[in-house]
């Protein structure tokens, strides 16, 4: 138990692997649930995922799994499964992420989990959920980013549809499963059950895509890729200046009134053209154009002088140098040190998200494989160090 953390009386059994799982348990582990990453005698697959490689560690691995004990089990085996259900029934979450059918076939699945344990929240993430015509499909984010119709929308206007920059799929399934983590433990309070969760990252995609989706039910316009623009407002994209792009957004016309002006163009803040947002939509290529015109006579430093106090919302367009360096980033502390065995002290991405009372924080490096599976079964099962010997020998476990 993590005393005085949100999440601290929480203990969560994590058979997840790669990202949208292991996402999820980050952010569980990050408010003080302890979380026991139980992983197949070889490592869970994306230790072996890069580069880059802190020696034989994986940096992915390592900047995703902090907060979590490992524990090498063999499920197969079956006093390994009955290490997990011992364990299970002093947990009070199983997140698994593996292809369905699979945890069934383990004989750990939801149905007979509940019945060693009838609190259990039980979340499967999968490609596309546990039933309909393709649940069997395996599915990594760069193919449910393409069937959701995400890379669809994704890229440069007129051009072949991308994959968006990171794995938005995976994270996105990984937020949903935490928040009905949450979900199921807040109606546990008053119900008294558990109960299962089954989180599509298809139906993660539809979310975060449903303002389009609804935009095409509505007018029946398939849309397609504009780059940096959003069809809905304009002008809302990055333009070129003599040195970076800018990114700029204007949000309303009583903005665009403003806006004009400071960019020499006074002429277009009436033209019945651009007068309306409706209007500038309808002429977009002519007003781009002009607009490009007008961002490539200065350089970012001189907009941003002229912009920022106008309060026209406007931002840079970084790279990950720049970021890691930004003043609000280095303000705001961001970036934590973290202490690994293997790859020493290294530096990552804090908890999002600031609670004024309980915050979460990074308390410990990721793991080595079964770096906890002696302390975890002589700690929480109370196993002697002979039955410990034993099962190392038999092959159920491995340090």
């Amino acid at each position: 138990m993590t005393v005085g953390a949100a999440l601290g009386d929480l203990v969560v059994l994590d058979l997840s692997h790669a990202l949208a799982g292991p996402f999820a348990s980050t952010m569980l582990g990050d408010y003080g649930a302890e979380i026991i990453k139980i992983e197949p005698l070889d490592g869970e697959i994306a230790r072996a995922w890069g580069p880059p490689f802190y020696g034989d560690e994986s940096a992915y691995f390592v900047n995703l799994n902090r907060n979590k004990k490992s524990v090498a089990l063999d499920l197969k085996h079956p006093d390994g499964k009955a290490i997990f259900f011992k364990l299970l029934e002093r947990a009070d979450v199983v997140i698994e992420n593996m292809r369905v059918g699979t945890v069934a076939a383990l004989g750990i699945d939801y149905e007979r989990a509940r019945e060693r344990q009838p609190g259990i929240i039980y979340c499967s993430i999968s490609g596309f959920g546990q039933d309909g015509p393709y649940s069997n499909r395996a599915a990594f984010d760069l193919v449910v980013q393409a069937e959701s119709g995400m890379i669809s929308v994704t890229g440069e206007n007129g051009g072949r549809g991308v994959r968006a920059g990171v794995s938005i799929a995976d994270i996105t399934a990984g937020m949903y499963a935490a928040f009905g983590i949450l979900t199921a433990l807040h109606a546990r309070q008053t119900t008294g059950r558990g109960q299962f969760i089954d989180v599509s990252m298809l139906e993660g995609q539809l979310g975060i895509l449903s303002g389009m989706i609804g935009a095409y039910l509505a007018d029946g316009i398939v849309p397609g890729p504009l780059g940096t623009a959003y069809g809905a407002l304009l002008p809302y994209q990055t333009f070129r200046t003599k040195t970076r792009d800018i990114a700029i957004g204007v949000g309303s016309d009583k903005l665009w009134r403003t806006f004009c002006p400071l960019l020499g163009l006074d002429a277009l803040t009436d033209d019945p053209r651009y007068v309306t947002n409706a209007a500038r939509n309808a002429n977009r290529p002519s007003l781009v154009a002009a607009l490009q015109h007008a961002f490539l006579t200065r350089t970012y430093e001189e907009w941003e002088a002229v912009l920022l106090p106008a309060g026209v919302p406007m931002g840079a367009v970084n790279t990950l140098d720049a970021v890691v360096a930004h003043p609000q980033v280095v303000a705001r502390g961001a970036l934590v040190e973290s202490t690994h065995p293997v790859a020493g002290t290294i530096r990552m991405t804090g908890p999002p998200v600031r609670l004024s009372e309980t915050p979460g924080s990074v308390r410990s490096p990721a793991p080595l494989l079964g770096e906890h599976t002696d302390q975890i079964l002589r700690e929480r099962l109370a196993l002697s160090d002979s039955e410990i010997a034993r099962l190392h020998e038999t092959g159920v476990i491995k340090k």
